[in-house]
């Protein structure tokens, strides 16, 4: 309806037909019932438009059935070539969307001009009439259909809405108020000051914000052209056919010039986006084991040498699966890469509510730092839970359920420890899980840091130098 009573000139003529991109949307996008059902809605509404226009009732029908059939001629290629609901703007999928639209028109046009001449017996000029048949139509796919397939994209996905910069949508009004100020003066020479304006919202917005901004430049641009307004209405003051056929080529320009520019603005930004979704990948990498996804050695202690440079207290747990090799030699080494998988999960599980950093360091030893003030008391009881645990409820694998049992070597440091090297805090955890093997494994052993390294069996109460945990 805007298009017929806003860009129609008196003789019925358009300089685009921006209605026929809703059929073919819906052609690409919907179930063929709901597809259908809009291509008969949006018949009978032309129909009964066109009724009110310049046109006479047979060419009021012609011109309806022939914009379906356009469309049902440009779908089947355009979601072959170009996808359903692709981005038409990338390079390969815009050239071939333009020779698709073009061809399509070129078909309707000359079967409408065709059937005007002989059936309706039309004295018009029929090169003329045939070319600004195709171009109208033509232009109404490639101006209207990228944006309404990305309308139809951002539905789809279900995108919160975010409030972005301001920047893109200042441009954007910007650029349609530019083209209704340049074309409502006959004698306007700077109509062309709408090229930087779109480039420059192609730098800086989305392809769909960029697509929509044409497409209203385009309707306001041909709407003011159509009531003999503008520079271009002025060259061709009579000629209907001739201001359509020289508007044209200005609205193809535009969008042609963004659509580039806003095609290798966005490339630039997917290979930047790449780029970092790159690094993140090898940083992930470097600092991440692959097996289990828990950070590594290095990772360890880099945020051990963290808190000892904060003087942040806290414990460091080396944890040892016993008996490891059995299981790899007797149940194969994709159950024993099950064992590691569901044993790291399990103390993910069990230490998540102190904020601890768990890592593995190799084989089947694992790490462990605990944030927090601990005395030699409530490290005791903490191994104790945590060893309890492990130990509480068999591991499910796929070849059954299977108990498996660990050794816990256990030291913390103090806010006054920020002299020590971490090599130093994890060689004394090393020194408890020894002594928690040497004890006959399933246990624990804690470190104290006063009294130097621990001794097998309970220690006395006045002279903490380890407890060997059941």
């Amino acid at each position: 309806m805007v298009t017929r009573f806003l860009c129609s000139d008196d003789e019925g003529y358009t300089s685009f037909w921006p209605p026929n991109a809703v059929m073919l949307a819906a052609l690409l996008t919907l179930r063929m019932r709901l597809a259908a059902c809009v291509l008969v809605a949006c018949f009978l509404l032309n129909l009964l438009v066109n009724r009110q226009s310049a046109l006479s009732p047979p060419e009021s029908l012609l011109a309806c059935v022939l914009n379906v059939f356009l469309v049902v001629l440009a779908a089947p290629f355009t979601r072959r070539f170009c996808g359903a609901m692709t981005n038409l703007t990338r390079p390969r999928r815009f050239v071939a969307f333009t020779i698709i639209a073009v061809l399509a028109a070129a078909v309707e046009a000359g079967a409408g001009t065709t059937f005007e001449r002989v059936v309706l017996d039309d004295p018009s000029e029929q090169l003329g009439e045939w070319l600004q048949w195709v171009f109208c139509d033509a232009l109404g796919l490639l101006l209207a259909t990228p944006a309404m397939l990305s309308v139809v994209r951002y539905w789809e996905g279900r995108k919160p809405h975010r409030n972005g910069p301001a920047g893109p949508v200042i441009l954007s009004v910007v650029s349609v108020v530019l083209a209704i100020f340049l074309f409502s003066f006959s004698r306007s020479s700077f109509f062309l000051f709408t090229y930087p304006v779109l480039v420059l919202l192609a730098f800086r917005a989305s392809a769909g914000q960029v697509l929509t901004s044409i497409f209203f430049v385009s309707v306001f641009t041909s709407a003011l052209t159509a009531h003999g307004l503008g520079p271009i209405a002025r060259l061709s003051p009579d000629g209907h056919l001739m201001r359509a056929a020289m508007l044209q080529p200005y609205l193809f320009s535009l969008f042609l010039t963004a659509v580039l520019v806003s095609n290798a603005s966005g490339e630039n930004r997917r290979h930047t986006n790449r780029l970092s979704l790159m690094k993140q990948h090898l940083e992930y990498a470097a600092t991440h084991d692959s097996l289990t996804s828990l950070i590594n050695r290095r990772r360890l202690r880099h945020i051990l040498v963290s808190l000892l440079v904060e003087g942040s207290p806290g414990a460091v747990f080396l944890i040892d699966i016993d008996h490891f090799k059995q299981i790899n030699d007797s149940l194969g080494h994709h159950i024993g890469d099950e064992v590691l998988k569901a044993f790291s999960k399990r103390m993910v599980d069990l230490l998540a509510c102190r904020n601890a950093h768990i890592a593995r360091l190799g084989g089947d030893e694992f790490a462990a730092i605990v944030p927090g003030h601990f005395t030699h008391e409530m490290l005791d009881v903490l191994c104790s839970s945590f060893a309890d645990g492990l130990l509480l409820q068999p591991y499910i694998l796929s070849c059954g359920e299977r108990s498996v049992t660990a050794s816990i070597g256990a030291a913390f440091f103090h806010a006054t420890d920020a002299h020590l090297q971490p090599g130093e805090i994890i060689r004394r955890a090393d020194v408890a899980l020894y002594q928690a093997k040497r004890a006959g494994r399933n246990g624990y052993c804690l470190f104290s840091a006063a009294s130097g390294p621990p001794s097998h069996g309970q220690a006395d109460p006045a002279d903490h130098h380890a407890t060997t945990g059941p």
